[in-house]
C-alpha cells in the first residue's frame, strides 16, 4: 500500500509540474492527456484516503492489543466494532474512479493536510517554471491574476470565471465548471454530492497557496462547492513580502 501511495503521489507531482503551458511540442515541454490526468488525480485522492484509513485502523488495533486484559476475559470484539472503511462507491455510485468519501471528520482532516501539502509543493514548482518571462510579479493582485489566468489555463484549459477582492487581503475565485467535477455524478445531488466532491478541491487549494508562497505571499486558502460543477476558492493573505 505504501508503494502505491508513493507512486501515485510522485506521478501526480511530476505530471502537473511538467505540463505544457502553450500546448506546443517544444523542446523540454511534455504534454499530458487531460483524461489520464483526471484519473490520476482521482486515484491520488482514493489512495490517500485508503492509506490514511489503513494507518488509523492499524494504530487503533495495535493500541487495543496492548491494553491489559482481565484474567479470564474473553475477546468480544467483532468486525462490526471496527471502524468502517470505504472500498468504493456503492449506494450512490459516481463515475468510475471517484470514490465515496468516508463520514469521518478526523480521518478526512488528515487526508486534507496530505493533499494540501502535495498541492503546495506542486504550486511552487509550477510558479517557478511558468513565471511570466517579460515581467516581475510583485503586486499580490497581479499574482492572483496569474493564478486565475495562466495557472488555471495550464491545469484546466480554461480561466477562472470570476475574481473578486475587497482590496484588504481577501480574494475570491469562482470556477463555474470546475473540470474535475464535470464527470462526477450521483443518485443524490445537493449537499451529498458536494460532500463527496470536497476532497478533489483540496489539491488546488495547496497549488494556489504554493504559487503565492513562491512570490513571498503567505496565504490561507479554503474552498467549497455548493453544487457541482461549481466551486469557489477564498484566498486570505496572512503576510506579504
Amino acid at each position: 500500500m505504501f508503494f502505491l501511495y508513493f507512486y501515485t503521489v510522485t506521478a501526480t507531482a511530476n505530471l502537473l509540474a511538467a505540463l505544457s503551458l502553450d500546448g506546443k511540442d517544444s523542446a523540454g515541454d511534455r504534454q499530458v492527456n487531460g483524461s489520464a490526468l483526471e484519473l490520476l488525480i482521482s486515484e491520488l485522492v482514493n489512495t490517500l484516503t485508503l492509506t490514511t484509513q489503513e494507518t488509523k485502523w492499524g494504530s487503533e488495533t495495535a493500541a487495543q492489543s496492548d491494553e491489559p486484559k482481565e484474567e479470564g476475559a474473553v475477546e468480544a470484539r467483532t468486525l462490526a466494532d471496527a471502524p468502517k472503511r470505504s472500498t468504493g462507491v456503492r449506494s450512490s455510485p459516481m463515475v468510475s474512479g471517484w470514490q465515496e468519501v468516508p463520514d469521518n471528520s478526523e480521518l478526512m482532516e488528515q487526508v486534507y493536510v496530505k493533499l494540501e501539502l502535495i498541492g503546495f509543493r506542486i504550486g511552487r514548482r509550477l510558479a517557478e517554471r511558468f513565471a511570466p518571462p517579460n515581467r516581475r510579479l510583485t503586486d499580490t493582485l497581479d499574482i492572483v491574476k496569474f493564478v486565475c489566468k495562466d495557472i488555471w489555463m495550464l491545469m484546466f484549459n480554461r480561466q477562472i470565471d470570476n475574481l473578486k477582492t475587497n482590496h484588504r487581503g481577501i480574494y475570491v475565485l469562482q470556477d463555474n465548471k470546475f473540470k474535475w467535477f464535470l464527470r462526477m455524478s450521483g443518485n443524490n445531488g445537493g449537499a451529498a454530492a458536494a460532500r463527496r466532491a470536497q476532497p478533489y478541491i483540496w489539491l488546488p487549494c495547496g497549488i494556489i497557496r504554493g504559487v503565492l508562497d513562491s512570490y513571498g505571499v503567505g496565504t490561507v486558502v479554503i474552498a467549497e462547492t455548493l453544487g457541482l460543477p461549481q466551486c469557489t476558492f477564498q484566498i486570505k493573505v496572512v503576510s506579504d513580502a
